[in-house]
């Protein structure tokens, strides 16, 4: 194949450089996958190894649909055609001499300087107030972090939603009635909060964590194998005998390592 700058081969090779650290990273993640101590940290393991496998078959199929091409005598957008490329394929007519106009002499004409204006300085905006510092990551229960060796995966589609709380509960931790709209804030001595949410796609077995915290910090967390029948919603309870203790509470649910639902209330 007849071609001018060879950006062609350049590109090749970097494409193979990516194909190989593709497969290299591929089966670093898959090595983990197997042989990672936490159950989350293989989950995220294989997810990671199909990326990088993936991006390694793009990078090759592209490598060969750019060479094919290029064998073919098809002109590649970044690469300069020899001389005769254009002729061969785009015939022109023969090339016809035309003659240079003279350049014409304009007489220079004088032109008085304006005045300009001198700019005056705008004045500085007033300082506004700095913004607020972004709230910080709540770490991860432990509980969630240990593994369970008969939880099932669950799919991605899975989900829970429409988390809310009360303190009329019954002895099982159900809601006995939730007011419209459900309430934010409960009086310091609430010796028990309960809660209902709804789920979809969630298969038996699956591991799931809920998690409270008060003002930043984790209070309390526990991480079961999901018993629910299909359609039913879940439901959520948490007592202390002596009282919740007053600050900003905020429960958190995660079907295993994913986040689902963070609901924030306040004891005073």
């Amino acid at each position: 194949m007849a071609s001018g700058i060879s950006w062609l081969q350049v590109a090749t090779g970097i494409g193979l450089a990516g194909v190989l650290l593709s497969l290299a990273f591929a089966f670093l993640a898959w090595r983990e996958a197997r042989l990672a101590r936490y159950l989350i940290l293989r989950r995220a393991a294989e997810r990671r190894a199909s990326r990088w496998l993936w991006t390694a078959i793009a990078l090759a199929v592209s490598l060969g649909a750019m060479n094919g091409l290029a064998r073919s005598g098809f002109h590649l957008p970044f690469e300069i055609p020899p001389p005769g490329w254009t002729e061969r394929f785009f015939p022109s007519p023969a090339f016809t001499s035309s003659p240079v106009p003279s350049p014409t002499v304009t007489p220079l004409i004088e032109i008085s300087p304006t005045p300009t204006r001198t700019p005056r300085p705008s004045p500085s905006p007033a300082p506004g107030p700095s913004p607020s510092p972004s709230p910080t990551a709540l770490p991860y229960p432990p509980t969630l972090l240990t593994p369970i060796p008969q939880a099932v995966p669950a799919p991605p589609n899975a989900r829970f939603f429409d988390l809310v709380l009360t303190d009329a509960c019954d002895a099982r931790g159900r809601p006995l009635r939730i007011p419209s709209p459900p309430p934010t804030t409960f009086p310091t001595g609430t010796i028990r909060i309960c809660g209902r949410f709804r789920v979809e796609n969630m298969p038996v077995g699956a591991a799931w964590t809920v998690a409270w915290y008060r003002d930043g910090e984790l209070e309390d967390s526990s991480t079961l194998l999901w018993n629910g029948a299909p359609g039913l919603p879940g439901y959520i309870y948490n007592t202390r005998p002596e009282g919740f203790p007053p600050g900003q509470w905020e429960v958190r649910l995660y079907i295993e390592d994913r986040l689902q639902v963070r609901v924030g209330f306040e004891v005073r």
